[in-house]
């Protein structure tokens, strides 16, 4: 597997925002299109040590939310952790690459809005 680092792109964020992917490997920056296209609206967070994190955060109450963690310098998925919905029993946890991905094909794009009321997640999915 090849660590060469993305080409410069930039896919759309959180809130609107860009997210820039040039000091991240190809992988990786596939990881986060992933999650883009899952609707989990991903965003840069605080570095921490040798780590950044990337911010996940579907729309309302019963999205997907936690973050995936990136080598600062190498700049490859590290692990990641995601919460299916403010009404979720435990996380899920990935702590390879190739788990990452395969805990991002699992998630369900989330029909829920903001200010959804719903009881739980199962009531908001289509």
């Amino acid at each position: 597997m090849s660590a060469a680092l993305a080409a410069v792109e930039e896919v759309t964020g959180g809130a609107g925002t860009a997210i820039d992917l040039r000091h991240v490997t190809a992988y990786t920056a596939g990881v986060v299109r992933l999650a883009e296209a899952k609707g989990l609206r991903p965003a840069w967070g605080q570095p921490y040590g040798r780590t950044r994190r990337i911010i996940l955060n579907a729309i309302g109450p019963h999205g997907v939310f936690d973050s995936i963690v990136i080598g600062r310098s190498s700049g490859k998925v590290l692990r990641a952790e995601v919460i299916h919905g403010n009404d979720a029993k435990v996380p899920r946890r990935a702590t390879s690459a190739n788990a990452v991905r395969a805990l991002l094909m699992e998630v369900t794009p989330s029909a829920c809005s903001q200010g959804c009321n719903a009881e739980s997640s199962t009531a908001c999915r289509p």
